[in-house]
């Protein structure tokens, strides 16, 4: 993603971490919206600094956690003298999960004393949090105030070199005030990263369109703006409708935009938000997407009730629980950008039939696991042919059998072929863009020249380019299903 304001909070983030390294117990939770930017002003501050970025979001256990902050330190260069201390805990991690993150921090402990500093980043943490505790079933909430206890007691007992930031989409769920949640709180300063404004979200379009050699009128700029919100990502997808075009004015921005709602271009975008809310709601993401769409016409409470013939109380309730999640505002008005024209569009419940829609992460985990399996029954060559299975970025992929299969540190499949050569890759649910390109390469670098695959449903103009520069191949999912017809297995229905 391309870079665009942010001053004030890198002038934040720079000075807390002067403060944190003065000797103040000072760390930060950063939160927002999902896709507002968090990440990216994260990896900025990074930009020439000693830090390790840890994502958190599918993590459940804290051998998990020990082995990214290994695996991230091994990276930094922190020296063996160190690691070999811990290796066996990576090796055969313990069954105790306090033990582990205990141990995590004593190795943040022990590195920092090579560095001036390590700023460590816990991306999604809540994520973590999340997943510990519903494993617990009935123990579920008594599992996440002592986790929170725990992990406020090793924060503190950290070394005044390490200074922590927190990323989460959900800050709400820090804000149910348990004595656990506000003793957690008290140990962050509270960084909110809210939409960009006007003048930076057309900085930003301009600059996503030059990068594309599309030309533009200063209106079809500001209506781009406009309709974005402010959000980076929805600004992303918009100009990504326009890849090939010479020039846009505003007309065609609109009718583009338009066209896009109704064809489901914003589908995955949005499903993907509704799930993670849905995930933390006690209601389903049906009826909450009828609520919404009552919502976006316009609709009263009493009036909710009637079409969607749920209690007028329940329909309170639904409402009272968006608010905190943030989807709503106080005055029951969508808040995220383009949701309320994407509901409009009429291609959503209420269907009638009750889904019980897991976390994106979750799904994501299952086909991950499908992958690893499907591709380590490999055993005779294998050759897929067709630039629709690629998003260009080839037209013909050769695999030969694998002899072993497995889940790298920070790769979702390391295949060993026969041939002595390998494949690493990285599986998404939905769309994977230009920065998620750069990262699976930074990620794939320790296995040196082994052939880097995405698995993806699709790919963002941006994307398929850096692909294309880069040498890595792009498999969408009909690639996948094509290779377990070839071997005989039942394809994966991601629908489901």
């Amino acid at each position: 993603m391309v870079f665009v304001d942010r001053k004030k909070e890198l002038e934040k983030l720079e000075s807390l971490l002067k403060l944190r390294l003065s000797g103040t117990k000072t760390f930060v939770l950063i939160y927002g919206l999902r896709r507002v930017g968090k990440s990216t002003l994260v990896e900025k501050f990074l930009e020439g600094k000693v830090g390790v970025y840890i994502d958190c979001s599918s993590m459940v256990s804290g051998s998990d956690i020990f082995s990214a902050i290994f695996s991230s330190l091994e990276e930094l260069g922190v020296s063996r003298n160190v690691l070999d201390r811990y290796r066996g805990l990576y090796d055969s991690p313990l069954d105790d999960d306090f033990r582990m993150l205990e141990y995590a921090f004593e190795l943040l402990n022990d590195a920092c004393a090579e560095f001036d500093y390590i700023v460590v980043v816990f991306d999604e943490l809540h994520g973590f949090i999340e997943n510990y505790s519903k494993l617990r079933g009935r123990n579920a909430e008594i599992s996440r105030q002592r986790l929170l206890w725990k992990l406020r007691e090793l924060l503190q007992r950290s070394n005044n070199s390490i200074f922590i930031v927190i990323i989460t989409s959900a800050g709400f769920l820090f804000e149910e005030y348990s004595k656990a949640d506000r003793a957690f709180l008290e140990l962050f300063h509270r960084l909110e990263i809210k939409p960009l404004d006007m003048p930076s979200s057309q900085e930003l379009a301009k600059k996503l369109l030059e990068s594309m050699g599309i030309g533009y009128t200063e209106v079809a700029v500001e209506k781009l703006a406009e309709f974005s919100g402010g959000v980076p990502k929805i600004l992303e997808i918009l100009v990504g409708l326009f890849a090939g075009e010479s020039r846009i004015d505003q007309k065609e921005v609109v009718n583009r935009v338009k066209q896009a709602l109704v064809r489901g271009e914003f589908d995955e975008f949005f499903e993907s938000y509704l799930n993670f809310v849905a995930s933390y709601m006690k209601w389903d993401k049906t009826t909450i997407l009828r609520v919404l769409k009552c919502l976006s016409e316009g609709k009263r409470p009493k009036e909710i009730s009637n079409l969607t013939r749920l209690k007028y109380n329940t329909i309170l309730n639904i409402l009272s629980d968006l608010r905190r999640v943030g989807v709503i505002t106080r005055s029951n008005n969508i808040s995220y950008p383009l949701l309320r024209e994407w509901l409009l569009a009429g291609r959503h419940p209420p269907t009638g039939r009750r889904r019980i829609d897991l976390l994106m992460q979750s799904l994501g985990i299952t086909y991950e696991s499908y992958i690893r399996e499907l591709l380590g029954s490999i055993r005779r060559r294998i050759i897929i042919e067709g630039e629709e299975y690629f998003f260009g970025t080839t037209n013909r992929l050769v695999i030969d059998p694998i002899d072993r299969i497995e889940a790298g540190e920070k790769m979702d499949f390391v295949a060993h072929q026969t041939n002595c050569e390998m494949i690493v890759g990285e599986v998404k649910i939905g769309q994977i863009t230009k920065s998620e390109i750069t990262k699976l390469l930074k990620r794939a670098r320790k296995y040196g020249k082994a052939k880097v695959i995405a698995i993806a449903k699709d790919a963002d103009p941006l994307a398929i380019a850096e692909a294309v520069r880069k040498g890595v191949v792009i498999m969408s999912h009909e690639a996948i299903r094509l290779i377990a017809k070839k071997l005989g297995k039942t394809p994966i229905d991601l629908s489901q």
